[in-house]
Parts: C-alpha cells; structure tokens; sequence
C-alpha cells in the first residue's frame, strides 16, 4: 500500500492543481443528526433520533479548485451504469483537454468505460490508491455537506432535497482550496 501512495504522487505532484478534479459519491437519509451535543453541567443531552431513516439518497459530485464542477442527486444506491451517466452528461461537458480526474477504487468507479469515456475528451483518469481518503479533498466536501444537513435535521425528502441544493451552495471557492492545500496539493 505505502507504494502505491508513493507512485500515486509521483504521478500527481506533475499535474497544476487547477487541473485536477476529484470525483466521488456519497449517501444521505432522513435520520442524519447531530453527532454531539452540550448541555447544562450536570445535566444530560436530549435528543430525539428518527425511528425510520427512509430511503437513502445518493450524491455524486465532482470538485475542482475553483468550484463544485457537478452534483447529481439520486434515490437509492449508485451503480456503474449511474455513474457512467453522471460521468458523461455531467462532468465531460465542463472538462478541458489535460484535465485530470481522481477518483477513488470503489468497484464502480472501475469499469473500462469509464477510462474510455474519459480519455476520448483527450482527459487523464487516476485513482487514488487504496485506503487514502486523505489525499482526496472530496471528502472534506462531505464532511462540511453532512455536518450542514445534520443541523438542518431534514425529516422529509422534500426538505433533504432542499438542503442538499442549498449546503452545494454553501461551499466556497475558499473552502475548496483550503481543503486542496490541507490534502497537500499545491494552490499556490
């Protein structure tokens, strides 16, 4: 594993961070809440968890350093074909010529056509080695997305929706970089 990582930034620390779009998928539901909270010394939290978590919805996403380049929501679980879709309508239109996309190993994420879908818009295709969500600033995407949606506390799918749309557009430009300089890609 640990050589992996070395080849994996042997191939990358080449490549303008401006370049690089990360791509990965992520699931919500109806039961998301607060992991902690604070009460009165003394005193216990209270809480109320929801009996049902429902449906999980998918979210696929693609970040750059400048923005969140697309974001697609789906009920139930991402398959290869979803993700070819996303891959295709959503992400190839907004890709320039030496963009490189980085994706995780997720078995999905694997199939041939995908490299080819890719390649044929004269893009390169990378994947992250395995176990290292720490090089992949998507996931520092999530954690803000999910940490904005367990405040929200949505309890229809109306409002999960909603909310989903709404955090997007909370991310900033700022936040984007600063997670690409905090997984160690130069921004500067």
């Amino acid at each position: 594993m640990q050589q992996k990582r070395v080849e994996y930034w042997s191939e990358v620390r080449e490549i303008e961070a401006l370049k690089l779009i990360f791509i990965d998928e992520s699931g919500v539901n109806l039961a998301l809440l607060r992991l902690y909270a604070r009460a009165l010394i003394g005193q216990r939290a209270r809480g109320r968890k929801p009996q049902k978590r429902g449906r999980n919805i998918s979210i696929i996403s693609a970040i750059s350093l400048e923005k969140v380049v697309a974001s697609v929501n789906i009920y139930g679980a991402v398959d290869a074909v979803t993700f070819e879709g996303f891959i295709l309508k959503e992400v190839l239109p907004k890709i320039k010529e030496g963009d490189c996309l980085i994706m995780d190993n997720a078995k999905i994420n694997l199939g041939e056509m995908v490299r080819e879908i890719i390649e044929q818009e004269k893009a390169r295709l990378i994947y992250l080695p395995p176990y290292s969500p720490e090089f992949s600033p998507i996931e520092n995407f999530w954690s803000k997305v999910k940490a904005m949606l367990r405040k929200l506390k949505a309890r229809t799918y109306k409002d999960l929706i909603e909310g989903i749309e709404l955090n997007m557009l909370a991310v900033t430009q700022k936040d984007i970089r600063n997670w690409f300089t905090h997984c160690c890609y130069c921004t500067s």
